[in-house]
């Protein structure tokens, strides 16, 4: 695994109990891209993550924030052709019994 958000921007939401742990750390339909664990690498992508001491909004809310973030930089620059803006979760397999 390369180089995830949270280590890149040392913010400590990968163990912290007191400050809560960030949903990009938890997002495991996403692992994996861009070569990352979990949400790790696609941070921008998934909603409510915790950046720059606030928690963010949904893709849509925080999209243009995200285009200009360095760590959005420095994976694209890593991954070259085969970065992936943004990542499709699944539908969920559940059915709630009515």
């Amino acid at each position: 695994m390369k180089q995830n958000c949270w280590e890149f921007k040392r913010c400590g939401r990968d163990r912290s109990k007191e400050l809560g742990i960030c949903p990009a750390v938890t997002e495991l339909s996403a692992h994996g891209v861009n070569k990352g664990k979990n949400g790790g690498r696609i941070c921008w992508a998934v909603a409510g993550t915790h950046c720059n001491g606030e928690q963010q909004g949904t893709y849509a809310e925080k999209v243009l924030m995200c285009r200009v973030c360095d760590f959005r930089w420095f994976v694209h620059e890593e991954e070259g052709a085969a970065f992936q803006p943004i990542f499709f979760k699944p539908a969920s397999a559940e059915v709630v019994a009515s």
